[in-house]
């Protein structure tokens, strides 16, 4: 508590200390206590750093998904949607992992929430593990005149996938698997069908199976096709996630 003593303030006022020293008024701040954490607070402390951590690995072997088209909030989101497939009491070991049966959490992740892929393909693969560790993908037949959004000048795109198996503990890849399905928008039929795709992911180590895909987009331009993407139009995201 602050006084006033013959005219001068003298004492604490908040954190802010007043006294006097040859004649003149000196204002000091007072260092307040470092409030202690809890139990809690530091569990949510681990599981945000966890988590974070494991984000980043995520961007950084999903580069080819999202070649850096991604937006300014990307990170945060995904430590978001990670902290949700852990569950919402942090319960999250040091170990930089992912054990969680809730992993499907975080399929459909946008890298680019300005341009969501369900805006641009009206149909989805369907992905599958398998018991005997095959990864399959299988397209449902699509109108491609109709069931995918076609920006101006492109006459060609390609549907990329990036299936990865990881392991977050050693920061490593074990294998991947990138098959590109180009689509020719103006010759061809009109209605596509295409073959199941299918990939072994019985790899020792291998904890977790992700699978990026994207959608490139080229426009045919002085006798080369040009890529129309760009970074706020490049549609890519997370469509398969699996514990080994």
């Amino acid at each position: 508590m602050a006084t006033i003593e013959n005219g001068t303030l003298k004492g604490l006022v908040g954190n802010v200390v007043f006294r006097q020293s040859n004649e003149k008024t000196i204002v000091q701040t007072k260092v307040g206590r470092k409030p202690k954490q809890t139990k809690g607070t530091k569990a949510a402390s681990v599981s945000f750093g966890v988590s974070s951590a494991i984000g980043a690995y995520i961007r950084r072997t999903m580069a080819e998904v999202h070649m850096g088209f991604y937006d300014s909030n990307m990170h945060n989101r995904l430590v978001t949607q990670l902290q949700r497939v852990n569950g919402p009491s942090g319960h999250i070991s040091k170990e930089k992992s992912i054990r969680s049966n809730k992993i499907n959490r975080l399929v459909n992740f946008q890298f680019n929430e300005k341009c969501h892929m369900q805006d641009f393909m009206h149909f989805d693969p369907q992905i599958q593990l398998l018991d005997n560790k095959q990864l399959t993908i299988q397209f449902p037949k699509f109108d491609k005149q109709k069931d995918i959004r076609q920006p101006k000048n492109c006459d060609l795109l390609i549907f990329n996938l990036f299936i990865v198996m990881l392991n977050f503990e050693q920061q490593q890849y074990i294998h991947i698997h990138s098959p590109q399905i180009p689509i020719n928008l103006h010759t061809g039929p009109k209605m596509v069908e295409l073959e199941q795709l299918s990939f072994d992911v019985n790899y020792k180590d291998a904890k977790t199976v992700l699978v990026g895909m994207n959608i490139e987009y080229y426009g045919f331009h002085r006798h080369k096709h040009l890529l129309l993407n760009n970074k706020s139009f490049h549609p890519a995201a997370i469509v398969g996630a699996f514990i080994n």
